[in-house]
Order: structure tokens, then C-alpha cells, then sequence
């Protein structure tokens, strides 16, 4: 009997603790902030510098600066909303790891104990800063930055800007958008659109499910969707293209070594320079293009042979569409 007695009171007091534990999460407010973050973090850096940010849910903002300090602004959200909260009250909701030394700086964000509430930043670097960024749900930019960088999010948008440096850019689900890069690009989403400008001199990207856009690039571009559309434009290098079920539109101001263009469902459109040597190989539905000082043969469906005495390679295939190759 004395037992039950003990057992029933340790449930009370359980339930009573738990009870305490959610009313005082339930009361716990926040002011929203007047301003477009929570508290500011600065850190002593070297010109060069290793940054290492990981947070659970929030936008990661990286900018680069002739200086020699790295200013963190700490932006947590609740319910959408930055509030005004110190670096000691978030440690108490969450776990805050934050390590430097003379050339790294980490911060983590991790283990969030209330609900609706993500932290996220903005920070203000010296330009020789190696990143790695990395967010559970939000967006990442970053901008004029001279070393290489790494990016992911399992569900935001990733944007970079003026970066000089390899680029490793992987988002789940949302959009990546290059400009002015110089560096080896990798970038890869499973469903979003893939835009990319002023690029050199080597970009690999693909996409499951979106569309791929790539202006005024220089070098080798190989890129891949599982079921947009590509455009190319203003290209000068070697290109591989391919789809399984959107059109193919290619502007190439001067193709090197080879040009492949592949689509399983759509169209392929694509203009070359006049006069170059080229062997092609195309294969489609229908096929329209103007052969001249051409030796091979040429069919309906298939057109395989030499140009200007041959040279580079340029395969264009579509096994459900039609392909269009003119000169220019």
C-alpha cells in the first residue's frame, strides 16, 4: 500500500513539474526588436580566416570587407519576428558553441528548446575568409569574397555574389543564383531553378526538377535537369547540356573542344559561330539546319558528317523533339 502511495505522489509531482515547466514556456515572452537583429558578437581576425557557421533554421547573410575584424549580428526570429534577446538568454533555450582562435571562428546553433524560434546571422568579414555555411531551413547569401567557400541549407535559396574562389553551393529544395564568379563552381538542388551569370571558368550545376540559366560564361559548363528547361546564352568553351524533358536553348559565342546538347522530350535550339570546322552529330525527330561544305550523310532523322573540314565535336540529340541549328 505503501508503495502505491509513493508511486501515485512521484506522478503527481511529475505532472506538477511538467505543468510548471510548459506554463512558464507558454508566459515566456519576447520584445520585438526595433532594429534588424538581436545582439552583436565581434571577433578579432587575421586578413585570413576560417568561418564555420551552423544554426537550425535561420537566413545566414556573409559579407566581405577590407578590415580585420568579423562583426556577427545574431538575428533570432520567433514566430517570423527578430526579437531582443542577450547571447546569456539564448543560451538557456538553446545550445550556443561558439570557438576561435587565431585563425577560426565557429559558431553553433543547435538544440532549440522552444518552439518557433530560429537564429540566424549576419556577418560582416574580411575578404580572404574560407566559409563554411551551413542551415537546417533558410536562406544563405554571401558576397565579395576572395577564398573558397561551402553552402548548404536542407530547404532556403542560396545566393552568391562577386566571389573569387571555388564554390560548393547544395540546397534541397530552393533556388541558386550565381553572379560574377571566379573559381570552380559546384551547385546542385533537387527542385529548384539554377541562375548563373558572369561565370568562369568552370560551372557544374544540377537541378531535379527546375530550370537551369546560364549567361555570359567562360570555360566548361555541364549542366542537368531531371525535368526543366536549359538556356545558355553568351557561352565561350567546352558545354554539356542535358534533360529529361524541357527544350534546350544555346547561344555560343565561341564553342572549344566540344558542344553537347541532350534532351529526352523537348526541342533543342542552338546557334553557332559561322564558318567553324565542326563534325556533328544530330539525331531528332525532325532537323533543320543549313549544311555547307558538308561531307557525310544527311537524313531525316539524322545527320552525321563534317563541316569546314571537321573539328570540334557538336552532338545534339533529342529523342521526342526537334533540333534547329543555325549560324551566326
Amino acid at each position: 500500500m505503501k508503495t502505491q502511495i509513493a508511486f501515485y505522489l512521484a506522478g503527481l509531482l511529475l505532472l506538477s513539474s511538467c505543468f510548471i515547466k510548459v506554463s512558464e514556456e507558454k508566459d515566456l515572452k519576447y520584445k520585438v526588436s526595433d532594429k534588424n537583429y538581436s545582439f552583436s558578437q565581434t571577433f578579432s581576425a587575421p586578413q585570413t580566416v576560417n568561418l564555420k557557421i551552423s544554426t537550425t533554421g535561420g537566413d545566414i547573410s556573409t559579407y566581405g570587407y577590407e578590415g580585420n575584424q568579423i562583426e556577427v549580428d545574431f538575428v533570432v526570429r520567433k514566430y517570423g519576428k527578430v526579437v531582443e534577446i542577450t547571447l546569456e538568454k539564448l543560451k538557456q533555450i538553446a545550445d550556443v558553441k561558439i570557438i576561435q582562435d587565431s585563425s577560426n571562428l565557429e559558431i553553433n546553433i543547435s538544440n532549440i528548446k522552444q518552439r518557433n524560434i530560429s537564429v540566424g546571422f549576419n556577418i560582416k568579414t574580411p575578404v580572404q575568409t574560407k566559409s563554411y555555411l551551413q542551415t537546417s531551413g533558410g536562406d544563405i547569401t554571401i558576397e565579395s569574397l576572395a577564398a573558397s567557400q561551402i553552402i548548404h541549407t536542407s530547404g532556403g535559396d542560396l545566393s552568391i555574389k562577386d566571389v573569387t574562389g571555388e564554390v560548393e553551393a547544395q540546397t534541397s529544395g530552393g533556388d541558386i543564383n550565381l553572379e560574377n564568379t571566379t573559381g570552380k563552381i559546384n551547385a546542385e538542388t533537387s527542385g529548384g531553378d539554377i541562375n548563373a551569370s558572369v561565370i568562369k571558368p568552370e560551372i557544374k550545376a544540377n537541378t531535379s526538377g527546375g530550370d537551369i540559366s546560364i549567361f555570359d560564361a567562360e570555360g566548361i559548363v555541364e549542366v542537368g535537369t531531371s525535368g526543366g528547361d536549359i538556356k545558355l546564352d553568351q557561352i565561350k568553351g567546352s558545354v554539356k547540356a542535358t534533360t529529361s524533358g524541357g527544350d534546350i536553348s544555346a547561344n555560343l559565342d565561341t564553342p572549344t573542344e566540344a558542344l553537347t546538347l541532350e534532351t529526352s522530350g523537348g526541342d533543342i535550339h542552338c546557334v553557332i559561330p559561322q564558318g567553324l570546322g565542326i563534325n556533328l552529330d544530330l539525331s531528332g525527330d525532325e532537323i533543320n539546319t543549313p549544311l555547307a561544305n558538308f561531307s557525310g550523310r544527311a537524313e531525316k532523322h539524322k545527320i552525321e558528317g563534317k563541316m569546314n573540314g571537321g573539328g570540334i565535336l557538336v552532338t545534339l540529340s533529342s529523342f521526342g523533339g526537334s533540333i534547329e541549328l543555325n549560324y551566326k
